[in-house]
């Protein structure tokens, strides 16, 4: 799946805030990525067109944090059963776009 994304996938990110900004300045795709944006961070996988065909919210589709995330220096969060959870679960949506 990775060699896929990187094949056929062009992957970005921005923060919200600046994404705010430029569907205030009529940014037609900013707009609509506002529109389906949720708290906290929201992975979007759009067509070329700029279709939003799926995607994934990090509380809702992300149960727990592998304990290195968003830890200050020197501590971990508590450990998730299977510290691979977050990746299967991306590679799994991955796998259902493609239909594989």
């Amino acid at each position: 799946m990775i060699a896929e994304l990187n094949k056929r996938f062009v992957c970005t990110s921005i923060i919200i805030d600046d994404l705010e900004k430029r569907a205030a300045g009529g940014d037609a795709l900013a707009k609509q990525l506002v529109a389906e944006w949720e708290y906290p961070v929201e992975m979007m996988f759009l067509t070329p067109a700029g279709k939003v065909v799926a995607k994934m919210n990090s509380f809702k589709d992300f149960p727990g944090m592998h304990p290195d995330v968003a830890a200050p220096p020197g501590h971990r969060h508590r450990a998730l059963t299977d510290e691979r959870a977050h990746s299967n679960l991306f590679l799994k949506q991955i796998a259902l776009h493609f239909g594989k």
